[in-house]
């Protein structure tokens, strides 16, 4: 059977009146009948907490679209301890035949559809049952939120799928669909569905305006508490940065990433000796109940690393990114025993690590998506050159570079963008960002591109094979029979 998944949740949404079961996907360990979960508002809010539950599955964020795919798509690791080999490196980008990359991102495109439909699904009953929502100010909560949330899926879909914007906006991206169904969607141009995109996000900005921002644990009421774990208001301004940075409107990416630093009430971490993941800077991040156990083969704590965990880094390989031999001697993000661990061969990221000794602030079990770090990053490159220099120092001097090692005037554009990669490369390790910013500003290579390979031909996936007819979904359920 072909598995078209665009438009099912994870496991069986019953589409129009050919099923007698209407069935979503609520939460990772709970199936819930719709129709019955939508009458209450604590069946609203279950839906919404489910999304973000099945974020964190290792096909989406829980692995390959942070520390997973989505770096070794920049040979970011040594291969289980193994000295980088180009020729080898490339297979990642041979996307038709590589089993890996095939599967990958067929796995990604599926699992993205399917939340979007749990997104969609809840929107729609939003409409229909709001009555059951009797809270003050939390319909605005979620529908804020949930808008949100498609509006990230899409914008990660298209920054994987789409073109490179500035090279060509119109170009076809994937389908998109705002409403449950099973009609037929052609894939949107990539200019129609960044205004998408941007109308979800501007409409969830409006709703969230009286966001509560509690970032600590609420006693009182657990649903308004922990914000950086949701889609909150400062994440909404921070992911219209995003947005509008993609397709090359500077003025008003700038607008929104200075919205987010004076405002977000959050400071730039100097010591990750604990918050290995920057949590106390995250500005939108999941929390992954039991990450230790889940996450203890890719991130082992016993050494030696090589053999037990595929991402790993050779030493030669974290000096370079680190620059530890210049200017990186105390930069806390490449530093043993705050960025890394190593084995005194091969250096293992911290920020996935589990270690119950020192779990009492939940920081081991963060995935960060969205940090404060990226709105300086962000402001700095849509300010003047001669301004850009001191937004980038005020990161790199809160990390533990000197100041004696400041950028200062830049005179190129293009000094300004290789500051700026190098600093997504440091700060963004094993977070799935450092792709996108390559993509972005069309580099053809970068620091371990395999030679044979000119990036600006693998910036874009090919559409999944089970997936090109678009929009069709074979759902084979035993439960539909009337």
């Amino acid at each position: 059977m072909m598995k078209k998944i665009i438009l099912i949740c994870t496991c069986v949404v019953a589409l129009a009146a050919t099923a007698c079961s209407d069935w979503i996907d609520v939460a990772p360990k709970t199936n819930v009948e719709s129709a019955d979960l939508f009458t209450s508002e604590s069946g609203f809010k279950n839906a919404l907490i489910g999304i973000y539950g099945r974020m964190t599955f290792q096909e989406t964020y829980g692995r390959q679209l942070t520390f997973g795919y989505m770096e070794r798509l920049v040979q970011r690791y040594d291969v289980g301890g193994v000295v980088y080999d180009e020729v080898q490196a490339a297979r990642y980008y041979d996307y038709e035949n590589y089993d890996d990359s095939r599967n990958s991102q067929a796995s990604i495109w599926a699992n993205m559809y399917q939340t979007i439909a749990n997104i969609n699904n809840l929107l729609g009953y939003l409409e229909t049952n709001a009555e059951y929502i009797t809270t003050d100010g939390y319909y605005n909560l979620i529908k804020g939120e949930a808008l949100a949330l498609r509006a990230f899926h899409y914008f990660d879909l298209m920054r994987m799928w789409g073109p490179v914007y500035s090279e060509d906006p119109t170009a076809d991206v994937v389908p998109y669909r705002e409403v449950l169904g099973v009609e037929q969607v052609p894939p949107m141009p990539a200019n129609e569905l960044a205004q998408e995109i941007l109308d979800d996000l501007h409409q969830a900005d409006s709703l969230l305006v009286d966001d509560p921002m509690i970032y600590d644990y609420n006693s009182d009421d657990l649903f308004i508490g922990e914000r950086q774990y949701r889609m909150n208001k400062f994440a909404v301004k921070a992911l219209l940065a995003r947005v509008y940075l993609w397709i090359g409107d500077k003025e008003q990416a700038g607008y929104y990433a200075g919205e987010v630093i004076d405002g977000c009430g959050l400071e730039l971490v100097s010591n990750n000796t604990v918050d290995v993941s920057m949590k106390e800077e995250t500005l939108f991040g999941l929390k992954m109940d039991n990450m230790e156990e889940d996450l203890a083969d890719f991130w082992p704590t016993q050494v030696p690393y090589a053999g037990q965990s595929n991402f790993v880094i050779r030493q030669d390989n974290w000096q370079t990114v680190f620059e530890r031999n210049t200017i990186g001697g105390n930069d806390v993000r490449g530093t043993v025993g705050r960025g890394f661990l190593t084995d005194g061969t091969n250096y293992l990221c911290r920020k996935y690590l589990g270690n119950s000794e020192n779990d009492a602030d939940g920081y081991y079990e963060n995935i960060p998506l969205i940090r404060l770090s990226e709105m300086y990053y962000i402001q700095a490159e849509c300010v003047s050159l001669s301004e850009a220099d001191d937004i980038i120092n005020t990161v790199r001097n809160v990390r533990g570079i000197s100041r004696a090692n400041n950028y200062s005037d830049f005179t190129r554009e293009q000094d300004r963008l290789d500051a700026l990669r190098d600093e997504y490369s440091k700060d963004f390790f094993a977070e799935g960002q450092y792709f996108y910013f390559l993509k972005r500003n069309n580099y053809s290579t970068f620091y371990r591109c395999p030679s044979s390979i000119n990036m600006r031909n693998y910036y874009v996936f090919p559409i999944p094979d089970d997936e090109r007819e678009y929009g069709v979904v074979d759902v084979e359920d035993e439960n539909t029979e009337n």
